[in-house]
């Protein structure tokens, strides 16, 4: 079916190296202060234990000039590493925590932008997309962010820092194959777990799409619009239930698999005898005066810090599991990246004679058939025609590729004899006001919520009454707290909830708003809906003020509102079945002329009744 712009394979591999790339380009300056504290808290850590052998020296050897110096020094390293230690460690907290919000930032902004950057909505289709989106927003590994990575790093990298220091010190004051031996003991074990943890994030990030499901099924319990039905048919523990299953296949199955005991096992021996044939000859080396008792002391302290080259836990695993955000979004930041600068031709006043469709077929990914399929239709600019149709005929999607969401499987749209996707989209949607079926809810003001449909226009109180007035939404913002400022949303203060059928009659007024603002194609998909019977009488008086001198294209399974177009289209099978005015249609005697009496029975049946 339709091709879709994807965001790559599911396995991302390089997480950590694909962060570590990242920080300088987020913020170069903060990333090189970071680098600058970090060398400083390891130079503090390594004077540490010189400065306490000296110290140790002064206090075993007889008084003299050259204890007193060998205390002076001690004193001087241990002050030096106290500063870099209490001085630096606030700044390099607080620089951590910069870097780490520039992170989690940019990359939103970046996966924000590259899902909005495609001309159509095929990639949001996409199961694997929609499996990126979850991992870069981090619900596939846990809801770990990636600038918890951050924090993570920047106490691994000193630690290993440390951890490289201690095996120096060890080989300068005992002998240079011990921080061979006690280092690769440390490495080894280090690396068994790492591989573990790496496997056990594989494995969850595999299970994004329970983790996504689980995702859902907590959103259905915590929104309003749900939650009377999840009540009125008690499938409270249904719910839950099933969100325990799907949460339990998603991230609690990672944890068994961090846990191999004979590894862990050998893990424990390994280090214990290199330990030991680090510490006995040392020991041995000591009662013989060599090393000193200073040396000894700095070879001890370094010995203990050579842990920091072997595993580190939590800090390992949070590395780990937020860095694995960073190449999905990385990969969803790259969406519909364009080859080359070109542009399309500008669309700007089409269409002037026509928009024609031609063996036009279209099928949604997955999909078995095609939901359009050669279809032909000719709609002259200035005309209004009304599609109809059974559900599923292709009657949304017709809307939906008319306006560059998705493109032909096969065919062409033409305005004006040129291909559609000849034009640039941007300005094609220009000339197009569209009020989808599942038209947007913009948690934003009553104004806004208009005037996205110019959104480079300035937002004048005239031209946001008069769009209102003829959607029919004009005097319901005088029942609300802050009129055309009141935020449509319950979760601000002083916000509110409209009814189904005032936001329909905000989102028609949107899009005569942007029929204002120069669109000169309207579409309206099923825009009485959610109205009562008076104001979806209002909008049929207001039908031709609304749609004089525009094209305009209205679905609608209700014949009174389809009537009212100059021409009617009926679907089926995908294609054109039949087409003319509504007392053609009639005439014919064909599927229009028996949905319309379908429809109308009721009415005409009751009109008998009373006469009767």
């Amino acid at each position: 079916m339709s091709t879709t712009p994807t965001a790559g394979p599911t396995r991302q591999p390089g997480a950590v190296a694909a962060l570590v790339r990242e920080l300088p380009r987020v913020n170069t300056p903060l990333t090189v202060l970071l680098g600058v504290l970090t060398a400083g808290q390891v130079a503090g850590v390594v004077l540490l234990p010189l400065a306490i052998g000296r110290l140790v020296t002064a206090l075993t050897a007889d008084a003299g000039p050259t204890a007193s110096r060998q205390a002076w020094t001690g004193l001087t390293l241990l002050a030096l590493a106290l500063v870099l230690d209490i001085a630096l460690e606030p700044i390099r907290a607080m620089v951590t925590a910069k870097l780490s919000t520039a992170v989690d930032g940019s990359l939103a902004q970046r996966t924000v932008e590259g899902a909005l950057r495609p001309d159509g909505v095929a990639h949001l289709d996409d199961s694997d997309v929609a499996d990126q989106l979850e991992r870069a927003r981090g619900v596939g590994i846990g809801a770990y962010a990636p600038g918890q990575a951050v924090n993570a790093l920047a106490a691994l990298v000193p630690l290993r820092l440390t951890g490289l220091a201690a095996a120096i010190l060890l080989g300068w004051a005992g002998q240079w194959w011990m921080p061979v031996v006690l280092g690769a003991a440390w490495i080894v074990t280090g690396r068994w777990q790492e591989k573990e943890m790496a496997r056990a994030v594989a494995a969850n990030t595999a299970r994004t799409v329970q983790l996504r499901h689980a995702a859902y099924l907590r959103d259905i319990a915590v929104t309003a619009p749900s939650a009377k039905e999840l009540r009125l048919f008690g499938l409270h523990q249904w719910l839950v239930e099933r969100f325990t299953r799907e949460w339990w296949d998603g991230v609690v199955e990672m944890r068994r698999k961090t846990t191999d005991g004979r590894r862990h096992a050998a893990a424990s021996v390994l280090l214990l005898a290199a330990h030991v044939v680090v510490v006995v000859p040392l020991a041995y080396g000591a009662s013989n005066g060599d090393p000193s008792v200073g040396e000894l002391t700095v070879a001890l302290q370094a010995l203990l810090g050579l842990f920091a080259l072997g595993f580190t836990g939590d800090l390992q695993r949070r590395l780990h599991l937020a860095s694995a955000a960073v190449p999905p979004a990385l990969a969803v930041s790259a969406l519909g990246a364009p080859a080359t600068g070109a542009t399309g031709l500008a669309a700007t006043g089409l269409p002037q004679r026509e928009i024609r469709f031609e063996g036009v077929r279209f099928g949604y990914p997955g999909a078995r058939r095609p939901v359009v399929d050669n279809l032909d239709l000719v709609i002259p600019a200035g005309s209004s025609l009304a599609i109809v149709g059974d559900n599923g005929a292709g009657k949304s999607t017709v809307t939906k590729l008319l306006a560059g969401l998705y493109r032909p499987d096969a065919g062409r749209i033409r305005v004006d004899g040129r291909d559609l996707h000849d034009h640039d989209l941007a300005s094609w949607r220009r000339q197009l006001a569209v009020v989808f079926q599942d038209f947007g809810r913009y948690p934003f003001s009553v104004r806004d919520n208009i005037a996205f449909g110019a959104i480079e226009a300035a937002a004048t109180d005239g031209a946001v009454v008069e769009a209102a007035r003829l959607g029919g939404f004009l005097g319901v913002e005088q029942g609300l707290a802050d009129g055309w400022d009141t935020p449509l949303t319950s979760a601000y203060t002083g916000g509110t909830e409209l009814s189904g059928g005032q936001w329909q009659r905000l989102a028609l007024s949107r899009a005569l708003y942007a029929v204002r603002h120069g669109a000169r194609v309207l579409v309206l998909d099923e825009p009485t809906a959610h109205l009562d019977i008076e104001a979806e009488y209002e909008l049929y008086a207001r039908f031709l003020e609304i749609t004089a001198g525009i094209t305009t294209i209205l679905v609608s399974h209700r014949f009174a509102t389809v009537r009212l177009a100059e021409r009617i289209a009926v679907l089926r099978g995908g294609r054109v079945s039949e087409y003319g005015s509504h007392d053609e249609l009639l005439a014919a005697d064909g599927r229009y002329a028996q949905m319309f009496r379908v429809q109308s029975a009721p009415f005409t049946d009751s009109a008998g009744g009373r006469r009767g």
